[in-house]
């Protein structure tokens, strides 16, 4: 009997031990991940990685709002058929195409026609979805007055909507078992998050605000080298 007692109390301080140790790791892990989001924004930036983040900032606006996003473009990348953003809510899904241009590159009627065939594609062949879908554009260049006259016609809804890229980007998501994690735009999983700002997730701007709130980085979630 006292053998075993021994034996439980080693475990039972390794444990402790280990826990110890991975206590005094996170904030380095957490200041890392900090340093690497400053070095993400503050660097370089593709045209393609410019239109990415202005299509999840079109996504996190409407999140923050309530609604459902599913961010098909950045999940599908050339197979999106020109879906960028699914937006549901409880009686309409919007299909919606994001276009971050130059004013000096307007959008022409040819976008707008494709966005109402793939809206329409959408409707005809997602036999389970009830809800009526309404073709959404958004751009932070100008539309043609021809364009505009084609959406008009076609009820296809144009917008401008400038990019803040200051708005807070990492995602707190509390998973269906509870488990509170963060994460970062160059995360693997980030776009596969849906959040529900409405109930437990949220979005902030440093990683301090994420520690603060009770997230954790989420496994596996390191940017390639």
């Amino acid at each position: 009997m006292e053998i075993n007692l021994a034996v439980i109390l080693g475990a039972v301080l390794a444990v402790a031990a280990v826990v110890f140790i991975l206590f005094l790791l996170r904030p380095n892990e957490n200041k890392k991940a900090q340093k690497m989001l400053d070095e993400y924004l503050s660097g370089p930036l593709s045209s393609f990685e410019i239109g990415k983040l202005y299509e999840r900032y079109i996504g996190y606006l409407h999140e923050a709002d309530g609604y459902e996003v599913e961010y098909h473009g950045a999940l599908n990348g050339f197979t999106d058929l020109g879906r960028d953003l699914i937006i549901r809510s409880r009686d309409e899904v919007f299909i919606v195409q994001t276009k971050y241009w130059a004013q000096n590159k307007p959008i022409h009627e040819k976008h707008v026609f494709h966005l109402f065939g793939t809206t329409t594609h959408f409707q005809l062949t997602s036999r389970s979805e009830r809800r009526v879908a309404r073709a959404v554009f958004y751009t932070s260049a100008r539309y043609t007055d021809i364009s505009r006259q084609v959406a008009d016609v076609l009820g296809v809804e144009l917008r401008n909507e400038k990019f803040v890229k200051s708005y807070p980007m990492i995602k707190c998501h509390v998973s269906a078992n509870g488990e509170k994690s963060y994460y970062l735009p160059f995360d693997p999983n980030y776009d596969k998050i849906q959040m529900k700002c409405r109930g437990s997730d949220c979005f902030v701007q440093t990683v301090h605000e994420a520690v603060a709130k009770g997230f954790r980085r989420a496994e596996n979630q390191s940017r390639a080298a």
